[in-house]
C-alpha cells in the first residue's frame, strides 16, 4: 500500500458568472488605465517634477559678481516685476557701458540665477546688456513652476523689460538656455525682437521625453499638454534671426536637437557645435568659441538695426518730401 497513492481528486474548474467576470476586467481595466494615466505625459505631477528644478536659497558667489562688475564696468540691480499671471518674479537686471543690445535670458530647468553667472560673463563679454529672470518657484520668485506658466513669465519679463526699463524692442535679443529655449521662442512668436539665441535646447517637448522615457512613445503628440514647449515649428516660417549653439557631447539634450531645429528652419539661421563639450560646460573650454559666435552675431544684428533704420528715415523722408510737394500744389 506504501508504494500507491490513491488517485488525486480533479480540481473543479470555477465557472464565473457574466456578472463576476464583467465585474473582475473591469477592475483590471480600471487598474491599467490607472497606471497609464499616472505614467502618461496628461500627468502634470509626473511632467513638473521631470521638468522643474528650482532652488530657492542658493546666493551668487559674491566675489564673482565683485569681479565681473569691475572687468566690464556692469551696473547691477535686483528687478521685480510680475508674470502675465500676476506672480511676483524676481530678475538681475545687468548695464553694460555703450552696449546697443540686451538680452533677454530665459534659463534651464535646474537651480536659479546664481548658477548662470557664466552666461552674465559670456554675454556681457559679447558685448550686451543683460536681463535675467527667474522663473516662479525659482530664487526670489514667487509662486510654483508650470509649463505654462514658464511662458508667461518669460511674456511678463519681456514687457517689463521694454515698457518699464525702456528698452527698445528691435534692441531685445533672446536667450534661452535648455528648456528657456522653448520660453524664448515662445516670447518671438509673440513680441518683436531684434534676434533670437538659442543654447542646448531641445526640439520638441514631446520628442525629448520619448527620447528620455521610452514608455512616452505610445503616447501621440495630442497627448502631451506640454506640446507647445517647441523649438522646430516657430522657425519653419519667417523669423528673427536664430543662432543654435550645442556642445556636441551633449547627453542630456543631444545636439541632434539642434541640428534638427536649424534643418528644418528658413534663412536667416546659423548653427555652432562646440567640440569636447556637454550640456553644462558651454562657457568652459570652449568658451571662446561661443562668445565670438554670440558677439558676430550681435554685430550682424546692430548693423541690421543700423540700416533698417536709415530705410526707414529715407521712406520718412521721402513721404514728407511729397505731403510738402502736395500741399504746393494744391490749388488755393
Amino acid at each position: 500500500m506504501g508504494f500507491f497513492k490513491p488517485f488525486a481528486r480533479k480540481k473543479e474548474k470555477k465557472v464565473l458568472t457574466r456578472e463576476q467576470k464583467l465585474k473582475f476586467y473591469g477592475f483590471e481595466f480600471l487598474k491599467l488605465t490607472m497606471l497609464a494615466l499616472f505614467l502618461s505625459p496628461a500627468n502634470s505631477y509626473l511632467t513638473n517634477f521631470m521638468l522643474f528644478h528650482p532652488e530657492k536659497d542658493t546666493v551668487a558667489d559674491a566675489e564673482q559678481v565683485k569681479a565681473l562688475k569691475q572687468k566690464y564696468k556692469l551696473t547691477w540691480t535686483d528687478e521685480y516685476f510680475h508674470s502675465k499671471d500676476g506672480t511676483k518674479l524676481h530678475a538681475w537686471h545687468i548695464t553694460k557701458p555703450g552696449a546697443q543690445k540686451t538680452f533677454l535670458v530665459s534659463h534651464g530647468n535646474g537651480g536659479n540665477l546664481a548658477y548662470r553667472l557664466p552666461i552674465v560673463e559670456a554675454l556681457a563679454d559679447s558685448g550686451g546688456s543683460i536681463f535675467i529672470y527667474e522663473y516662479q518657484g525659482y530664487g526670489g520668485s514667487d509662486g510654483e513652476p508650470t509649463p505654462e506658466g514658464i511662458v508667461k513669465d518669460g511674456l511678463g519679463a519681456y514687457d517689463f523689460l521694454v515698457n518699464d526699463k525702456k528698452v527698445a524692442a528691435q534692441d531685445v535679443v533672446l536667450y534661452g538656455e535648455s528648456l528657456g529655449c522653448a520660453v524664448a521662442t515662445a516670447i518671438a512668436k509673440e513680441r518683436p525682437v531684434s534676434g533670437v539665441i538659442l543654447q542646448s535646447g531641445f526640439s520638441t517637448i514631446a520628442e525629448a521625453a520619448r527620447d528620455k522615457l521610452p514608455w512616452f512613445k505610445l503616447f501621440p503628440d495630442q497627448a502631451f499638454p506640454q506640446r507647445f514647449l517647441d523649438n522646430v515649428t516657430a522657425y519653419k516660417t519667417k523669423h528673427p534671426p536664430l543662432l543654435l549653439i550645442h556642445g556636441l557631447n551633449d547627453w542630456i539634450l543631444p545636439c541632434k536637437y539642434s541640428q534638427e531645429i536649424f534643418d528644418s528652419a528658413v534663412e536667416p539661421k546659423q548653427i555652432v557645435l562646440l567640440p569636447n563639450c556637454s550640456h553644462n560646460d558651454v562657457y568652459g573650454g570652449t568658451k571662446l568659441i561661443a562668445t565670438k559666435a554670440i558677439g558676430t552675431f550681435v554685430k550682424n544684428l546692430i548693423s541690421q538695426t543700423v540700416a533698417n533704420k536709415k530705410a526707414t528715415d529715407v521712406i520718412l523722408s521721402t513721404a514728407a518730401i511729397t505731403d510738402h510737394n502736395l500741399h504746393a500744389t494744391k490749388p488755393q
